[in-house]
């Protein structure tokens, strides 16, 4: 199965306004599907994901030709300079601020490759993140009018109110999931629901037996089967049934 792997060179500023050069690394799983989806992995997950669960899944959908997935990575924190609003940074510039950014670039690239991935110069275009990756992914949907829905997976709003602004713009559909032990993350499903929020349509399911990290086999397949529901309306999940184990 054949893969795209390219590195986007950005420039961005730093809390002092200097320019910062930074890269984004892509790995992309092409389908003639029609369809793409741009996965915002966790915190210190590289874009193949622990136990490399980005990639198998990118190749699994592929192998369906269910969608192409763009995965990436935002850099990762240095420590160099400890900004006051923000734990983490990268050469002085906010990892938060990073996050976002560097998700909208994959995005803009996702869309200039469109019929090189997918077949199709308007693709059906979807995003999905886990943890802070989904906070990322709420903050810039909806500035993509093309993004007909977002999948958020143990979610939370990592990057504060650029987080809650954009997910309550969005008018797309949104698919959440959170485990059942996974506290913090079903908070946030429950202000979100309480919340005014433009989207079409707001699906949550927890996930019984599962923590924030969907560990376990059983859980790697659950975490399989939430881009069936995202993707195809599959409205078995959180059943792991019919879908591939990620991880042990």
């Amino acid at each position: 199965m054949n893969k795209i792997d390219a590195i986007l060179e950005r420039e961005t500023e730093d809390h002092l306004g200097q320019k910062v050069a930074y890269q984004v690394p892509i790995t992309a799983y092409p389908t003639e599907s029609n369809v793409i989806i741009v996965n915002s992995p966790g915190s210190g997950e590289l874009k193949d994901g622990r136990h490399d669960r980005w990639m198998k899944l990118g190749r699994h959908l592929q192998e369906r030709q269910m969608a192409a997935m763009v995965t990436y990575n935002a850099p990762r924190p240095d420590g160099q300079v400890q900004l006051e609003w923000e734990p983490y940074s990268h050469k002085g510039v906010g990892w938060n601020q990073l996050l976002v950014e560097s998700l909208a670039h994959a995005i803009d690239w996702s869309l200039e490759h469109a019929v090189e991935l997918c077949g199709a110069e308007t693709p059906a275009l979807y995003l999905s993140g886990f943890s802070s990756g989904g906070s990322a992914v709420g903050a810039v949907a909806f500035r993509y009018p093309q993004v007909k829905g977002i999948l958020l997976l143990s979610t939370y709003d990592s990057v504060g109110d650029w987080f809650y602004d954009g997910v309550s713009q969005f008018t797309g559909d949104i698919h959440l999931a959170f485990g059942s032990e996974d506290k913090i993350a079903g908070f946030l499903a429950y202000v979100l629901q309480a919340g005014p929020m433009a989207a079409a349509s707001f699906q949550v399911r927890q996930v019984p037996d599962c923590d924030h990290r969907f560990s376990g086999e059983a859980n790697s397949k659950v975490l399989a089967k939430a881009f069936y529901w995202a993707l195809q309306g599959d409205d078995s999940f959180p059943d792991p049934a019919g879908a591939p184990k990620l991880y042990d």
